[in-house]
């Protein structure tokens, strides 16, 4: 008997978690392609509730599975009743769109094509307060650069581990083979100003042994010197899964407490 209810009681828990993951294909117009996207449904979703969702963003070759294989992205989406939709970046995108590479247009992808089709087949909260967009490593740096680059779209933006300066970086992870040198265009500290009185929920954190930390520190004094509103967190950590399966999960949070203040 008591074998018994030990297996209902794990059976019972395991059940209490029941979100859906899907593997789906969104045409992307702009580059003339099927797009890999990861989505995450929480446990009970209905076409009649609508749900905040978070774009998540993956890291330099990686992929739309970083998130689900990684970190427990479905019970925090049961946990806050999210959305979540992690799109393949293809390896080296760095989310922007490039004017070197063919047919690498991944921030019209996302801030404009995805969204519209998250939110055409999906039960999706449309306003912007109600939608957050981050990622880790390039994916951190591709969710402030799409996020500041798009505040119709997005009012909450994060950043784990970004390379937020490529120009710093620009000799390795194969940035040159998108961006064309004109390092202004992409540096988020030099289009930071483009997020003033915006209103941006931003959160940014590294770990403190992370290799992209001074790059942080640096986007951090530069927002203050904007006077632009952010949190900004460094922990005992470095430039692995360790550290953002901890960031995740407190940026998660960070979105969710936003969406509930904003619930019209």
């Amino acid at each position: 008997m008591k074998k018994i209810i030990t297996i209902f009681l794990f059976i019972c828990s395991f059940l209490g978690f029941s979100f859906i993951e899907k593997e789906i294909k969104v045409y992307s117009e702009s580059m003339k392609k099927d797009i890999t996207v990861t989505v995450i449904l929480p446990n009970g979703y209905s076409k009649d509730k609508s749900y905040s969702t978070i774009y998540t963003l993956h890291g330099w070759t990686a992929t739309n599975k970083s998130f689900s294989d990684n970190t427990s992205i479905g019970q925090l989406s049961d946990k806050y009743s999210i959305i979540y939709i992690s799109p393949d970046g293809d390896n080296n995108s760095w989310y922007i769109d490039s004017e070197i590479k063919e047919n690498s247009k991944y921030t019209t992808f996302i801030s404009k094509e995805l969204v519209n089709y998250i939110d055409t087949n999906y039960s999706t909260k449309k306003d912007k307060k109600q939608r957050a967009i981050t990622g880790f490593s390039m994916g951190g740096y591709g969710a402030l650069y799409i996020g500041i680059k798009n505040p119709d779209i997005f009012g909450n933006i994060g950043s784990m581990s970004g390379g937020v300066n490529p120009e710093k970086i620009k000799k390795n992870y194969e940035i040159k083979k998108v961006m064309n040198g004109n390092w202004k265009k992409y540096n988020i500290k030099d289009i930071a100003y483009f997020a003033k009185d915006k209103n941006f929920n931003i959160i940014i954190d590294c770990g403190v042994s992370d290799f992209f930390i001074e790059m942080n520190r640096e986007l951090h004094s530069k927002l203050i010197s904007l006077d632009i509103k952010h949190d900004y967190i460094e922990r005992f950590g470095s430039h692995d899964w360790g550290y953002w399966n901890n960031s995740f999960e407190y940026q998660t949070y960070f979105f969710y407490k936003n969406f509930s203040e904003n619930i019209n």
